[in-house]
């Protein structure tokens, strides 16, 4: 079930499928849009192992709380749910300037779309808040083979990308965007009242 709620979690506030319509917009050749899906995948598999391995020991090296943490990822992801339940996508996610960088460079896999359209703040976030919940080895185990199979689902929603795209169409993406910010919103309100009855109960 910990895998579950890894995957599920990361998934939705991920979003492979509107990456995925980025790509089918600006792609027209099969070698670009695998290349594109791949070095938008690994973008996001080297910066989650990095989270994992290194966000607990740069927290402390500044004095932040986990819990402080929780609550701040919280909103953010309040935020994002509010626009995604509106059908529109989290401004968290990308500046209007980084969207506009969308249809100005030429290599757009690793910046803006592996960073930070797939792997903005929402999901650093909340990576680490799933790192410091996952304290046994095997907690761990699952929680990486999560973010393993993430990288491999954003490889292959993107590699589709233009089949997908006229597939959903504009309606089918605006309900998917719907349910995954009903998602969004339920694991946002989790972190924040988790957050603070930690820190209330603790005095931190």
């Amino acid at each position: 079930m910990e895998f579950l709620k890894y995957l599920i979690s990361l998934l939705v506030i991920v979003d492979p499928l509107f990456a995925a319509v980025i790509v089918a917009g600006l792609t027209t050749s099969v070698s670009e849009v695998k290349r594109v899906a791949r070095r938008a995948s690994v973008t996001v598999f080297i910066a989650s192992f990095i989270t994992l391995f290194f966000g607990e020991a740069f927290l402390k090296a500044i004095g932040v709380s986990i819990f402080s943490i929780k609550i701040f990822g919280g909103l953010i992801l309040l935020h994002m749910a509010f626009q995604m339940l509106q059908a529109h996508q989290p401004k968290t996610k990308h500046t209007e300037r980084e969207q506009e960088a969308v249809y100005e460079k030429e290599d757009i896999s690793v910046i803006p779309l592996g960073i930070p359209i797939l792997f903005g703040p929402g999901t650093f976030t909340t990576l680490l808040i799933f790192r410091e919940e996952a304290r046994g080895v095997f907690s761990f185990l699952e929680l990486s083979l999560a973010v393993l199979l993430l990288t491999v689902i954003i490889y292959f929603t993107i590699l589709n990308s233009v089949y997908l795209s006229k597939r959903l169409g504009a309606t089918g993406v605006g309900v998917m965007t719907r349910v995954f910010g009903l998602f969004t919103g339920a694991l946002g309100s989790q972190f924040v009242v988790d957050g603070i009855k930690h820190l209330w109960v603790g005095g931190q």
